[in-house]
């Protein structure tokens, strides 16, 4: 049976080559073979007479040297399969040939085995002992024997050891396509990814087990000749080392990656920085909220520790996650928490009468900015919580915030909080600016010989009003402390008489009326604005119509600190004289006007600015387009800036000039509700407010890019700022 067995796995395996049909002769077609070099030509013809003659002693040991040539020539582990076949089928020829060939065949049939020696006759017939032969077939079948028995453990070993690294090669090169860093790794880092480091880890570790096993089975086989050795190469750029498309485990020194390094060095950071990490965010979270709590019951002079966060704590957030939303969730409270402090601290400008307006309103500036600042902040915290991947610290935010959803939910809601701090601290600013407005005319009334005096807001009418008092409409001081106001009586025709002075006090240093173009009695006259110029020097405009005719005249004064008028500009305009203001950074000053001098027609949308020299009478004169009624001019590092409003009220242009007035830039809001300003003033280049009066609705702040920092009405687009 094993005989059929092993012809029938001949016939499959060895090449389809028939020479049956040609009746081939051992002695004339295939002996002469092997006496030359030509064996591996006879091994067709050899192996198609065997299948018919599978008997013949000579043809089994033939072609089992044959294949023992060829299981001993090939490469133990590319070629393993084809090795072991031929080792197979030469132990078992071998075996075969024991019981076939004898003492009496060989001397009989030694012209057969003329490759078992190198003696022949003179007839050319080989000279062999049957011990010659014996001692091939008896070594032959041992070798073959040792083969089968040792190859497979070698080479069972070798190629686990391939499969666990490719294994842990493979999921090492996963982890990398899911994760674009190590600080990835760091932040994400749970059950899931910890098993697939395992695996890794794993893997390699079996790698180096079974290179052990197969070089211990190599060891017991002498003949095994590949001495392979293992070199490592450390893991040292993530998404570059490591990444091994295929290694070549045929060469003397195999090349591996340490991937058992990488993963303890990964875990160790975990298990050392990522937890105390993971440890000091809940404790920061803790403070924080602690210094909450306390700021809510918050009394002035009261110790709360506003800044409970070290700074290297939020460093060391971001230094595993640049745009980390826990580090911008403790920077905004810290943030916050200082704004609280400052806002609550503001009450006491309320009533303290020894902090000078200044102070109290560059304090409260400071906070209105200041919120502004965190808001932005906060809008680009909401922008990159988009952009993050906030399965990092997810543990946290379930805890805090009941989830990544709560956390955003957290943000998002903030937004109203900062509003509500920059709508109280607008308030503030306005009541303080508007109470600074407003002062003069509640302040006590000067004296002078027997003239009297009362304050009088420039927009009130002259109806009805006593011929015996000096109306005071304007007021400013110098940089002497001498304060210079203006205004005007009636005289005893009823016409309006604009006079100027000066007093230290309460005490009238000067009183003096303003001289006329015109014959006595027949001017109408007005000082619409007074300025200060040079820092000592008393500028305002005056505007005066011929009570019996449609003419009037526009003049800019300049008076002394005694009340000597040094200069007197007729400007050559027909517009209303609005506004006196110093030129920034120069020594010129700026006169505006707008509308017709005898009344408005029609909704303004030009304005005409003078620049002049209060020593001088030259001027330079420009008509420019503000698009509307003008409602204030400020002056910052990016230009000159002027503001109207539309005739529905509804409506604010700001437009930005460079200082020869030529327009940069113009921006339009348009509101849901009507208004009218009143007031405007600058606290710096971010803060320009525009203003209606005490608890009227309408107070607006923009800075000097024309972007509306806070709106008290709502924007027809979208909320109030």
């Amino acid at each position: 049976m094993k005989k059929l067995l092993f012809i029938i796995s001949l016939f499959i395996l060895l090449p389809k080559v028939n020479y049956a049909q040609l009746e081939l002769d051992y002695d004339d077609d295939i002996n002469p073979y092997f006496l030359g070099d030509s064996i591996d030509l006879v091994f067709p013809l050899l192996f198609d007479f065997f299948k018919s003659n599978n008997e013949h002693p000579a043809t089994n040991i033939q072609l089992a040297l044959i294949f023992q040539e060829r299981y001993k020539n090939a490469h133990p582990i590319s070629d393993y399969e084809s090795a072991i076949a031929n080792a197979e089928r030469a132990k078992l020829l071998f075996g075969r040939s024991r019981d076939l060939i004898d003492d009496r065949e060989v001397r009989r049939n030694e012209w057969y085995y003329p490759n078992f020696t190198n003696e022949f006759k003179r007839n050319g017939k080989p000279v062999l002992e049957f011990e010659a032969v014996q001692s091939v077939f008896e070594q032959g079948y041992k070798e073959a024997d040792s083969f089968l028995v040792h190859m497979p453990p070698i080479y069972d070993n070798f190629m686990k050891m391939v499969e666990q690294y490719d294994l842990a090669a493979k999921n090492f090169v996963r982890i990398n396509g899911d994760y674009n860093s190590l600080k990835d790794i760091y932040l994400l880092f749970d059950e899931d990814l910890k098993a697939r480091f395992d695996l890794v880890k794993n893997s390699y570790d079996s790698t180096l087990y079974y290179f052990k096993a197969y070089k211990d089975a190599a060891s017991k086989y002498p003949p095994f000749e590949l001495d392979q050795q293992l070199s490592f190469n450390q893991i040292k750029t993530y998404r570059l080392d490591g990444l091994v498309i295929q290694t070549d485990f045929l060469v003397n020194n195999i090349k591996l990656w340490d991937y058992t390094s990488w993963v303890n060095e990964v875990k160790n950071v975990i298990d050392t920085e990522i937890d105390q990490l993971r440890k000091d965010i809940t404790q920061i979270e803790d403070k924080l909220d602690d210094s909450f709590d306390q700021m809510e019951n918050w009394q002035p002079n009261d110790s709360i520790d506003i800044d409970p966060i070290e700074r290297k704590s939020i460093y060391r957030i971001r230094k595993y996650d640049l745009n980390s939303p826990v580090a911008n969730l403790f920077q905004y409270k810290d943030d916050k928490l200082d704004l609280i402090n400052e806002q609550k601290s503001l009450a006491v400008y309320d009533t303290a009468e020894e902090i000078s307006l200044q102070v109290k309103l560059y304090t409260i500036n400071r906070v209105f900015q200041q919120t502004i600042q965190l808001e932005n902040a906060l809008e680009s915290y909401n922008e990159q919580i988009a952009l993050s991947d906030l399965n990092k610290n997810k543990d946290f935010y379930q805890q805090y915030y009941g989830g990544v959803e709560g956390f955003k939910e957290y943000f998002k809601s903030e937004s109203g909080e900062l509003l509500k701090i920059r709508g109280e601290t607008a308030n503030r600013l306005k009541t303080q600016i508007v109470e600074q407005f407003e002062k003069p005319f509640a302040q006590e009334i000067p004296t002078f010989r027997r003239l009297k005096f009362e304050w009088q807001n420039p927009e009130n009418e002259y109806d009805s009003l006593p011929k015996n008092i000096a109306y005071i409409n304007h007021s400013v001081t110098n940089v002497n402390e001498l304060e210079y106001f203006g205004g005007y009586y009636f005289n005893q025709d009823s016409v309006p008489q604009a006079f100027y002075a000066a007093r230290n006090d309460t005490k009238v240093r000067w009183y003096n009326a303003v001289p006329s173009l015109y014959q006595s009695n027949k001017a109408w006259q007005q000082i619409n604005d007074i300025s200060v110029a040079g820092g000592g020097d008393l500028n305002f405009l005056l505007y005066e119509s011929h009570v019996d005719s449609l003419d009037f005249i526009n003049h800019i004064v300049v008076a002394d600190e005694n009340g000597k008028i040094k200069n007197d500009i007729e400007i050559d305009t027909q517009e209303k004289p609005l506004e006196l203001t110093a030129l920034r950074n120069s020594n010129l000053q700026l006169a505006l006007y707008q509308g017709d001098g005898l009344g408005d027609a029609i909704w303004p949308n030009f304005l005409t600015v003078v620049k002049f020299n209060p020593d001088s009478t030259d001027y330079v004169i420009k008509e420019i387009d503000i698009n509307g009624k003008y409602e204030g001019i400020f002056q910052t590092e990016e230009g000159i800036i002027l503001v109207s409003s539309s005739e529905d009220k509804m409506n604010i242009h700001a437009t930005l000039f460079d200082v020869d007035f030529n327009s940069l830039k113009k921006q339009s809001y348009s509101f849901k509700e009507d208004f009218e300003i009143h007031y405007h003033y600058q606290l710096s280049d971010e803060s320009l407010h525009l203003m209606s009066r005490q608890g009227e609705k309408g107070h607006f702040v923009l800075n000097d890019i024309l972007e509306l920092r806070y709106s008290d009405v709502e924007l027809e687009s979208t909320d109030g700022i």
